[in-house]
């Protein structure tokens, strides 16, 4: 390629919709990490509502138990799958298995949601912080998701030509990643990076069908969050409620909030009224993304 490449993604205009096109009952939805955690809640939002769920876990075990706890509080089709969402190989397999599941319920994967992450151990200088620990940061929110965008976009891709209907990616994204935590330097610039690796899916994907969003689920009460020091004040209101996040991420996969595909949008503050009524004012370029200069 010897073409002078520019720099930037121009997003879509005049994508102002808010029509649900989804139709859960013959949707497959991937959720990585959705054994525990966020993840779960999720999982079992997704269930609820309909869609066929895969969840993932590092531990097989772990996700085939969750996969059919969820199946019984809710009465869905669940799905659990061992998973390194960083392993090349676990990756493509995966892909491989959701082509069977494909073939034989006659569903598209169309939802794929990039959950599992990691934080450092410690919070504080990066100098001080465990080199390996910082590399599994690394691996997990930055190789991780893009492994799984490279290997799953095309299979996305292909359900959204299939069924005449979008196909959607959300990012779990973070403050961090948009603002910056200095005592989490590595896990913020990971979430930062999600930010890049979107503007090239809007870039190439938007007219193949294929919609990203990089949501915040702001600071719900979960293992990892009750073992970062930086929450130790929260109490009660002061965390993000479950609710709120499902809530958000099943309106994004609905097809409702399209109009904000490569953008940043957070549970606990954005709703999808609000977000209606600010994709109706028009937005610029820059808007809820990360541009500078």
């Amino acid at each position: 390629m010897t073409e002078k490449l520019p720099y930037g993604t121009n997003l879509p205009t005049g994508n102002t919709a808010s029509e649900a096109t989804a139709v859960p009952s013959e949707t497959i939805a991937l959720i990585t990490g959705g054994a525990r955690g966020i993840g779960r809640h999720l999982s079992e939002a997704f269930a609820k509502a309909g869609y066929d769920v895969i969840v993932t876990a590092t531990s097989a075990e772990k996700a085939e138990a969750a996969a059919e706890e969820i199946a019984e509080a809710t009465g869905g089709v669940v799905t659990g799958v061992g998973l390194r969402t960083d392993d090349i190989t676990a990756v493509n397999q995966l892909r491989d298995s959701v082509a069977g599941l494909e073939k034989s319920t006659g569903k598209r994967l169309q939802v794929l949601i990039n959950n599992a992450g990691r934080i450092e151990s410690t919070e504080g200088p990066i100098w001080d912080a465990d080199p390996e620990s910082l590399k599994g940061v690394v691996d997990a929110n930055v190789t991780g998701v893009a492994l799984m965008i490279n290997v799953f976009a095309p299979v996305l891709m292909a359900g959204a030509e299939a069924t005449g209907r979008p196909s959607r990616i959300i990012d779990l994204n973070s403050g961090s990643g948009a603002q910056g935590t200095p005592a989490y330097a590595v896990y913020s610039a990971s979430k930062a990076s999600l930010f890049r690796l979107a503007d090239s899916v809007v870039h190439f994907g938007h007219d193949r069908g294929l919609r990203i969003f990089e949501m915040a689920p702001g600071v719900v009460e979960t293992a990892m969050t009750k073992s970062m020091p930086v929450h130790d004040f929260r109490k009660g209101d002061d965390w993000t409620s479950p609710e709120q996040v499902t809530d958000l991420a099943l309106a994004l996969a609905s097809g409702t909030l399209d109009a904000f595909t490569g953008r940043y949008v957070r549970a606990g503050a954005d709703t999808e009224e609000s977000l209606l009524a600010e994709a109706a004012g028009g937005m610029s370029d820059g808007i809820r993304r990360i541009v500078l200069g």
